[in-house]
């Protein structure tokens, strides 16, 4: 196994500086052309989109760092760093967070927000849930004219730091997690809880002679990760539920999928992340 603590979207985003106009920030990540299937419905869809993913993180003073596109240009996104935000575990561990804005339709009709924390060691992403609205309608993309109103910025701003006091509270979660020690038993369970919870509730316990006959790629890959994946001999994850959240994520944004380009979209959009939404589940409920 290729043990890497490179980011999810190295190779399919590009580095960009916020006081980039818009047009530079696409140009760098080569998203400033047209989609093929259809230029002349797609040709300004980009631009106007990016112009709110601006427009919105300027409103929260979260200044956009990495853009990039999926699935053959068809999702755009930027990341947004929220420093102030950020948390270390036990002094050694540290935890960045970000604002994670998305188009996922090739219209541009619809904006979606995420807050996720990244794990400096081996940059896992996690998911970080807030109450407030997190779908947008992308008004640029009737009227480019359209500035963002006063309206507009406050309601920014107000989910923004929403998204803020959540990744703040998920902070005092994660240090339990860290200090929570799990056992041999409890790590290959939770896994099997995770990844074949029919078949976890079949088995009576689960050692080697188990993992042999009962599981299944993804179930051993995350077995193999608590241990191996970086960052796991931390000592907040050395065997901790912070250790088995952590193996699960570095699974779901490293090793699963047929391409990265499928990878990054399953652990950001699909399946895999509502695996590591599990995961996220099944570890408070250790503590």
């Amino acid at each position: 196994m290729n043990w890497t603590n490179e980011k999810p979207w190295s190779g399919l985003s590009a580095d960009v500086d916020n006081k980039f106009s818009v047009h530079e920030m696409l140009r760098k990540a080569n998203i400033d052309q047209p989609l093929s299937r259809n230029k002349k419905l797609y040709s300004n869809a980009n631009k106007v989109t990016f112009q709110f993913f601006k427009a919105f993180t300027n409103g929260g003073e979260s200044p956009i760092e990495t853009i990039g596109s999926l699935d053959n240009k068809r999702i755009v996104w930027a990341l947004a760093r929220l420093q102030k935000a950020d948390f270390t575990l036990q002094g050694e561990d540290s935890v960045q967070a970000y604002l994670l804005l998305t188009s996922l339709q090739e219209i541009r009709q619809s904006i979606q927000i995420q807050f996720l924390i990244v794990r400096e060691t081996c940059n896992n992403t996690l998911k970080i849930a807030i109450e407030a609205r997190t779908k947008f309608n992308n008004h640029f993309l009737l009227n480019p004219a359209d500035k963002f109103d006063a309206r507009m910025t406050k309601k920014a701003e107000q989910t923004i730091g929403q998204g803020v006091e959540a990744i703040s509270q998920f902070a005092s979660i994660a240090e339990n997690l860290a200090h929570r020690k799990v056992d041999d038993s409890m790590s290959k369970r939770f896994m099997f809880d995770v990844f074949q919870p029919e078949k976890s509730l079949e088995l009576s316990s689960i050692g080697d002679k188990e993992i042999a006959e009962f599981a299944d790629e993804n179930t051993k890959l995350a077995i193999e990760a608590i241990t191996k994946a970086p960052g796991q001999n931390l000592k907040t994850a050395e065997m901790t539920a912070w250790g088995l959240l952590n193996a699960v994520t570095y699974t779901a944004d490293h090793l699963l999928g047929k391409t990265q380009d499928s990878r990054l979209r399953l652990a950001w959009f699909g399946a895999h992340a509502k695996t590591k939404d599990r995961a996220l589940e099944l570890a408070m409920k250790l503590l």
